[in-house]
C-alpha cells in the first residue's frame, strides 16, 4: 500500500467515531428543532419536518475533521495527566470550536441575502438566540459525554472498551456484579 493510501485510511479510521458520535448529534437537533418548529403553532410551513439531515451529515464530517485536528494541537495535551481536568479543558476547547460553527450557520443564510459586511452587521439582531442557547446546551451535553468517553477509552484502551461495551469473550468477568 502506498504511503498516501495508507494515511487516507488512517485519517478515515480516525475520523469514524466522531463523525458518527456527531452524526447522531446533530440528528438529534435537527429534530428537536423541527419539534419545537410544529410545536409553535408557526405557519403552514413549520409542520414537522427532517428536511435538513444533508446538512447534519455535511455537519458531523466537518466536526468529525475539527475535533481530530483540534485533538492534534498541543494546548489539548496541556493537562493530559490529570485526567478530569483534561476532560473540562477539551470540553471547553470543542463548545469554542462548536460556538465557531454555529455562528458560521447562522451567518451563511444571511449573507447570501444580504451580502457578507451587512449580515456581519446584523448578525447579532437575527439570531433566534433562544434556539441558538438551546442548540448549544444539546451541543455541550454530548460534548461532556464525547470527552468522557474518549478520556475513557484514553485509559482503558480501545479493545478492552468494545469488549466491555459491545460484548467479549465469555469468562471475561462481563457478568461480575451481576450478583446484587
Amino acid at each position: 500500500m502506498s504511503k498516501a493510501a495508507a494515511f487516507l485510511k488512517k485519517e478515515l479510521r480516525e475520523m469514524i467515531p466522531p463523525t458518527l458520535f456527531f452524526l447522531v448529534v446533530f440528528e438529534t437537533v435537527v429534530l428537536a428543532r423541527s419539534l419545537m418548529r410544529a410545536g409553535s403553532g408557526g405557519g403552514p410551513g413549520d409542520d414537522l419536518s427532517l428536511t435538513t439531515p444533508g446538512a447534519a451529515l455535511i455537519g458531523a464530517l466537518v466536526m468529525g475533521k475539527a475535533i481530530l485536528i483540534a485533538d492534534a494541537l498541543p494546548m489539548f495535551r496541556w493537562f493530559r495527566r490529570r485526567r478530569a481536568v483534561n476532560v473540562a479543558w477539551r470540553v471547553l476547547l470543542y463548545l469554542v470550536v462548536v460556538l465557531f460553527f454555529q455562528a458560521l450557520e447562522e451567518l451563511i443564510p444571511l449573507a447570501r441575502e444580504r451580502g457578507l459586511g451587512d449580515a456581519l452587521g446584523g448578525l447579532l439582531d437575527e439570531i433566534d438566540w433562544a434556539r441558538f442557547w438551546a442548540t448549544h446546551l444539546v451541543l455541550a451535553i454530548f460534548l461532556v459525554l464525547y470527552a468522557f468517553a474518549t478520556a475513557t477509552i484514553e485509559v482503558i484502551g480501545r479493545e478492552r472498551f468494545r469488549e466491555r461495551f459491545f460484548g467479549g469473550e465469555a469468562g471475561d468477568g462481563a457478568s461480575e456484579g451481576s450478583a446484587s
